[in-house]
């Protein structure tokens, strides 16, 4: 008996232990992690992209350890297509995307006022609401449409609406009107998502993330007006496997 109960305690303390150097983000992500409060070089559920897939330098360029396998499954598959599949955007935490709205929100030459954080938001998120922050979305290639209407980006294109599916990935930000779309950024052909851990991110958003927690950050105060987690942080195409 005495040997079967310091067994028990010594599992326990390996779980423990485990669970303490391996965050089980997927089961439980704290409220922080879906906010996008992260340090990703402390996080050991991220690697760094390899540099012969994308010229991100820290902190742009870790991503979550499943998003990545994956993501080279998927090249491998596309190269051998003669497609290539190079990342330009990977994880983004709160305070990158705090600059990145905030240097549009000074550039903008809208009046400011809820307007301006409408014309941002067709293609650039509230700090706290990109998926980005969560190591799960890989933009490819570039984000100019004059690639995506050439011949190479067409060609690239449907290869990842053929074939994206199968590596678990899937366009979140399709055409307004498809894919159970109805609001949100507009259309980006470069933006795919892994949605095994997306998929259960957005669900726990839903149960953690009040409009009260979108703060810091210049025109906060017009997260309510503009809908901004109903409209934007639940605006994406239903996934596959829905």
């Amino acid at each position: 008996m005495k040997i079967i109960l310091v067994t028990i305690y010594l599992l326990a303390i390996s779980v423990v232990s485990s669970s303490a150097q391996e965050p089980l983000y997927a089961a439980a992500p704290t409220k922080d992690f879906l906010l996008g409060k992260t340090h990703f070089a402390e996080d050991t559920n991220f690697v760094l992209i390899g540099s012969g897939y994308t010229t991100l330098l820290p902190p742009n360029n870790y991503i979550q350890k499943q998003t990545y396998q994956a993501f080279l499954k998927m090249r491998e598959a596309a190269l051998a297509d003669g497609i290539e599949l190079y990342v330009t955007s990977a994880s983004r935490n709160f305070w990158i995307q705090r600059i990145i709205w905030e240097e549009k929100w000074a550039a903008s030459k809208v009046a400011a006022g809820a307007a301006r954080a409408r014309d941002i938001l067709k293609y650039s998120s509230m700090c706290g609401t990109s998926r980005h922050h969560w190591g799960t979305e890989l933009d490819f290639n570039t984000p100019k449409m004059k690639f995506w209407n050439s011949p190479q980006g067409e060609k690239t294109y449907r290869w990842l609406c053929d074939n994206a599916h199968k590596y678990g990935f899937y366009q979140p930000y399709t055409v307004k009107g498809e894919g159970g779309r109805r609001h949100g950024y507009n259309e980006e052909k470069w933006h795919w998502s892994y949605y095994p851990l997306a998929n259960i991110y957005m669900q726990q958003y839903r149960w953690k993330i009040k409009e009260k927690d979108l703060k810091d950050f210049l025109g906060e105060e017009y997260v309510q007006a503009l809908k901004i987690i109903e409209h934007y942080v639940y605006g994406v195409a239903t996934p596959p496997e829905a």
